[in-house]
Order: structure tokens, then sequence, then C-alpha cells
């Protein structure tokens, strides 16, 4: 491929992956990178050696190599393709082929803030409402094959299974390689675990902050970007530097823990009283929802928040791919 072309397949990938369908691209290589930079050699070794024989590799990995990561050094392009692999699942989703279909799982990006297991608490925020019943889930035991994963949670327990599977061919943990370092990222994403339900505006939920407007963008993809704006290489080292404080071999992998700590911060942080008015305001005069300007308190806030997720995400993702792949 010539290096036009392939500047512009790379351009379209990063187009396609700013959708708000979970942290951006940018995101979610701040996550694989700070794993990769605190994984064991003999990991990263092992995590490539999947990658490349994942059964879409050439089109989604070594076709989009952009230039400048072409003319690296083999570290360069290793770290590159991990973080292709925790953006792939977003980059799957924009392809209108039976791959799309065959890969594709919306599900899996997301759950109803209703969703509990082991006494999580709920993520939804009510306004205007009495909190709806819990809807029990699935233990991560009980998930044993793939129509049980019915959202982000059930996903990471059942992708994590496969990668860890003998049986599994290289192929599947290729694919569910691709899937863990994704949904550990996701999971870390607060506006991904719950949404805010209203009496009449929102009787199903905003998804996730999809319905609010603001300046800007929505709810959702304010978050899902939150990082996008800032030095990249200047935000990763500080938060390599951050997550690398805490030794691989004292982090916690329950993801119940991650999915609690993120709800925590939906329902403290993510919908301020100013949202929570304005939709009353919208349910009591008949009106739409106007575009909401929140204030550079909360932006700042959200950025500092999204940096201690993500730098979290990615220590628990290199702590995770040391445990099952092993270093």
């Amino acid at each position: 491929m010539n290096p036009i072309n392939r500047l512009l397949i790379t351009a379209c990938l990063a187009l396609v992956c700013s959708h708000a369908w979970g942290w951006d691209a940018t995101g979610h290589r701040l996550s694989a990178y700070i794993a990769w930079d605190l994984m064991p050699q003999e990991t990263r070794e092992k995590v490539i050696k999947l990658i490349q024989a994942h059964p879409r590799y050439q089109e989604d990995f070594a076709d989009a190599m952009p230039v400048s990561v072409l003319v690296a050094n083999e570290s360069g392009k290793a770290r590159w393709l991990f973080g292709q692999a925790a953006v792939w699942p977003d980059l799957i989703r924009s392809i209108e082929t039976p791959e799309e279909r065959e890969f594709g799982r919306p599900n899996w990006h997301w759950l109803d803030g209703r969703w509990v297991r082991e006494g999580m608490p709920q993520g939804n925020v009510y306004v205007g409402l009495i909190s709806q019943s819990d809807i029990p889930g699935l233990s991560a035991k009980d998930v044993t094959s793939e129509t049980d994963a019915s959202n982000i949670m059930l996903a990471l327990d059942w992708n994590l299974k496969v990668l860890s599977n003998r049986l599994s061919s290289s192929a599947e943990k290729s694919v569910a390689l691709c899937w863990v370092a994704h949904l550990i990222g996701d999971i870390h994403q607060p506006l991904h675990t719950g949404a805010l339900i209203s009496r009449e505006r929102f009787p199903d939920g905003d998804r996730g902050g999809n319905g609010i407007p603001t300046v800007g963008g929505n709810l959702h993809s304010l978050w899902d970007q939150a990082l996008r704006n800032q030095p990249f290489d200047d935000t990763l080292s500080r938060m390599t530097a951050s997550a690398a404080q805490t030794p691989l071999n004292t982090v916690s992998l329950d993801s119940n823990l991650w999915l609690t700590e993120s709800r925590e911060i939906m329902q403290e942080f993510a919908y301020p009283d100013e949202i929570k008015a304005a939709v009353l305001r919208s349910e009591r005069l008949n009106q739409r929802l106007r575009n909401l300007s929140l204030d550079d308190d909360y932006s700042s806030q959200m950025r500092a928040l999204s940096e201690d997720r993500l730098s979290a995400s990615g220590l628990r993702l290199a702590t995770q791919l040391r445990a099952v792949v092993g270093d």
C-alpha cells in the first residue's frame, strides 16, 4: 500500500473511532500504552504474537499502521499494535460488512444501571422518581457461553475465559484479547455504567448521557473525549508515572470493584444539579432540553477524573494480561 492511501485509511480510522461508544481512540490508546509500559517483556511478546493471529490483522492492523509508526523501531510498532487492539472493537462497529456482523457486539460496550451483582450499587441517577428495582446479574463463574454475555461485565467475563482457555484457537484468543483491552477501558468510563432516568423526558434512560445536550457535544461524548485536546505524550507520561507507583502484584482484578468505582463517580459528579434541574424544568414546561453550559470547574474535574480512571484502567489491564497470558 502506498503512503498516501495508508494515511487516508489512518485518518478514516481516527474519524470512525471518535463516535460516542466509550473512551475515544485517544482514551483507549492511553489505557493500552500505560498497560504496555507496565507489562513484563515476556507478556508483551505473547500479546503481540496473539495480535498477529487476528483474523483481520492485515486489514485492521498492518494496513492501518501510520507511516510514522512504520519507520519506528520494532518496540514502537508493537506498542502501536497493542493500542490498535484496544481500539478495534469500536473500529469494527464502523465497518458495514459481514465482518461487522460477525465481530461487532454493540451490547458489550455498556450495561443497564439497574444491573447489579454481589452487593454493588445501582448505576442510575433518578430525577423526580424513586429508584427502580435491581436486575440481578450472573456471577462470573456462571458465564459459560457467548450467549450469556449480554453486557459489558459479562462480556469481559466471557472473553477472559476464551483468552485463558487452552482449547481456544489463536484467532479466537486474539479477538478476545482486543475485547479484554477495550472492555476494561470502557468499564472505567463512568457513563458506561448507568444512566439518568426521569418520569417523562427519559423514562428509559438517557443512554449514559447521550441524551443530554451540552455546549460542545452531548454529555457522553464530553466524557469520551475528555483528554483528546491534551498533549498526548505529556498526558501519557504523567498517567504512566501515577500508575507505576502501584506494584502489579497488589492490584485487584475484581471487575465488580472497577464498576462500583465508576458508578460512584457517575452518581456523585457526572450529573450535576444543573443537569437534573434542566431535565425537571423541561418536563414541567414541556420543552426540549437546550444545550447546557458546564462550567470550567466541571470540565477540569472531568479531565482529572478521566486521567485517574484511565491510569487505573491501564494498570489493571497490565495486571490482568500478565495473569491470563503469562509472564
